[in-house]
């Protein structure tokens, strides 16, 4: 048999439609149910992190295996996140490939560009979990982080929540939020702070490279959603009084020693038990 291999540059793989988040919702709520029937094997991600002379974390090369036996195919992503890229070389923060293959023979099928895909399947996850678990009647929501995954999550929410009226965007750079306000296909301004952003709204996502926590309890509602897609964004105070916390594969986060909510379970101030899985309430 010939071995013959598909390349999908990022230009193939838009065309290939990744950027349909109608799709990738349905597709990332399809395979969260097969996760949840065991029909996924996802082993734990072999990740790499990488520092500055002086100890300051540089960034961080990981290694994402998985195999869906319902859809026949195995794959791998090596996945780079390096964070002072864009002022340092010019680079994106990350970069990302996806290699396919044959699980019966083992026969590479393809190698694309994984980047586009990261950032739609982070958006999407984001999307699936506010259709589930955003409160009754929420409507206003805020975006802090305009950059390649913030844009993902603002279009994976809209595309999930048709009832908002309302999306509030913070960047650093405010160029990044206001063209992101003429993106997204619901009414929405970019304000001057996060606090700003996050007072009274429904759905607050973070999509930042923030290591500092700046998410205060006292700017959240009582009854509202928080998802926190850079993982350090969230004050301890804010996780600590949730009502209820859900991640998407604990067996995944516990093995970053620095999520926030790793370092809590970590460090005895979160029970285990209180952590529950999107694949329960898919």
């Amino acid at each position: 048999m010939q071995l013959r291999m598909l390349y999908l540059k990022q230009e193939d793989v838009i065309k290939a439609g990744v950027l349909d988040f109608d799709a990738a919702l349905k597709d990332i709520e399809e395979v969260f149910r097969m996760m949840a029937k065991g029909e996924v094997v996802m082993p734990p991600k072999v990740a790499m992190d990488l520092y500055f002379p002086d100890g300051s974390p540089k960034g961080h090369l990981v290694a994402m295996p998985a195999y869906i036996k319902s859809l026949g195919i195995a794959g791998i992503k090596w996945a780079a996140g390096f964070f002072k890229n864009p002022e340092l070389y010019g680079l994106p923060h990350g970069m990302d490939i996806i290699v396919l293959s044959d699980p019966e023979s083992g026969r590479p099928l393809a190698i694309m560009d994984g980047t586009l895909i990261t950032a739609v399947r982070t958006g999407a996850v984001a999307g699936v979990g506010a259709k589930f678990l955003a409160p009754d009647g929420a409507s206003v929501a805020a975006l802090i982080g305009a950059g390649v995954v913030g844009r993902a999550a603002g279009l994976a929410l809209c595309s999930a929540m048709r009832g908002l009226s309302e999306v509030k965007i913070y960047d650093l750079k405010e160029e990044k939020a206001r063209r992101l306000v003429n993106e997204l296909p619901v009414d929405a301004r970019s304000v001057r702070s996060a606090e700003e952003a996050i007072r009274d709204s429904d759905i607050i996502i973070t999509a930042t490279t923030s290591h500092s926590q700046f998410v205060k309890l006292e700017w959240l509602k009582k009854d509202c959603l928080c998802i926190e897609l850079g993982k350090n964004e969230f004050e301890d105070s804010v996780i600590l009084n949730s009502g209820v916390l859900v991640v998407d594969y604990w067996e995944q986060i516990k093995a970053r020693s620095w999520v926030s909510l790793t370092r809590l379970w970590r460090d005895g101030l979160l029970n285990e038990s209180r952590i529950k899985s999107i694949i329960d309430v898919v």
